[in-house]
């Protein structure tokens, strides 16, 4: 087992690109709905983040061969 852990960067969207969706919005369900913006915008930084955690937890990456 590696002792350093490569740090992957969390890809987080741009305040532009936060400020453009938000823009969009008419109505609550435009931002969290199934494929509102919230979903759109955070929904891979949200997995990386949980992914993340589980390594840190499991003690290593997923799919790393023993």
């Amino acid at each position: 087992m590696k002792d350093e852990k490569d740090n992957k960067a969390i890809e987080m969207p741009s305040a532009e690109e936060v400020a453009k969706e938000l823009g969009k919005a008419k109505s609550i369900d435009d931002f969290y709905g199934k494929d509102g913006i919230f979903s759109r915008l955070f929904s891979k930084t949200i997995e990386q983040m949980l992914e993340a955690e589980l390594s840190a937890e499991l003690g290593y990456d997923r799919y790393e061969s023993s």
